[in-house]
Parts: structure tokens; C-alpha cells; sequence
């Protein structure tokens, strides 16, 4: 019986993985170097997505703290959500760090060479 996605596993676990390109690639095996060029291939397909998620959660913990709702977030005199943007902007620069570093040992993705449309097919016409 198939298990769907996320049966069985904790919330903890299932944010790590919502976040983290690390969570994902810890399973992958990286003796040989087959191996190590497929986490690459993985790591660059899948880099930005996990980017794109930091940035979110940076930008939305920015304007939350800036607007008047701010004060609700606001310690002692130290704003908190401004440290998790910090924080969320930082790893998503980290995850697009590892993006082009992983560009560059797996190379560019392979491209599909252009087809041909038949002329009475031409969406153009």
C-alpha cells in the first residue's frame, strides 16, 4: 500500500522539508561520481524553489514588521519579524549560492532542439 506524501511524519519534518534543499539531498547517495552529478542535477532543477520560499517569508516578515501591526512583534525594543527577515534572506541567498554551485558541476540543463510545425498547423496563421 502507497503511502501518500507527508503520511506519517511529523510537522517538524514536513517544514524542514518545505524548506530546506538540504532535507532533501542528505538521502541521496554521494560515492560515486554518477552519484555526486545527480544530487547536482537535483540541486540545480530544484535550488530556486526553495529561494523562492525564504524570499517570501522574508518579504512578508518585513512588511508585517513595518506596518502598524509591527508593534505587536516588537521585544523589549528589538524588532523580531526584521531578524527573521535577516535570517529568511540569508538562506535564500544560500540556497541560490547552492544553485550555481551545483550549476556548475552538473552544467546547463539539456534543451529539447526546436520542432517543426506543419504549415496547416502554424498557430501563427
Amino acid at each position: 500500500m502507497n503511502k501518500s506524501r507527508g503520511q506519517g511524519q511529523s510537522l517538524g519534518a514536513l517544514l524542514l522539508a518545505y524548506l530546506f534543499a538540504g532535507w532533501h539531498m542528505r538521502g541521496m547517495p554521494r560515492d560515486t561520481q554518477e552519484q555526486r552529478r545527480r544530487r547536482a542535477v537535483w540541486a540545480r532543477d530544484h535550488g530556486a524553489r526553495f529561494a523562492g520560499r525564504w524570499f517570501i517569508i522574508a518579504l512578508l516578515s518585513w512588511m508585517i514588521q513595518m506596518s502598524p501591526l509591527g508593534y505587536l512583534f516588537t521585544v523589549a525594543g528589538i524588532p523580531l519579524l526584521a531578524i527573521l527577515f535577516l535570517m529568511a534572506l540569508l538562506l535564500g541567498v544560500g540556497h541560490l549560492a547552492l544553485q550555481i554551485v551545483a550549476q556548475k558541476r552538473a552544467g546547463p540543463p539539456r534543451i529539447d532542439p526546436p520542432e517543426d510545425w506543419p504549415d496547416d498547423e502554424d498557430p501563427r496563421n
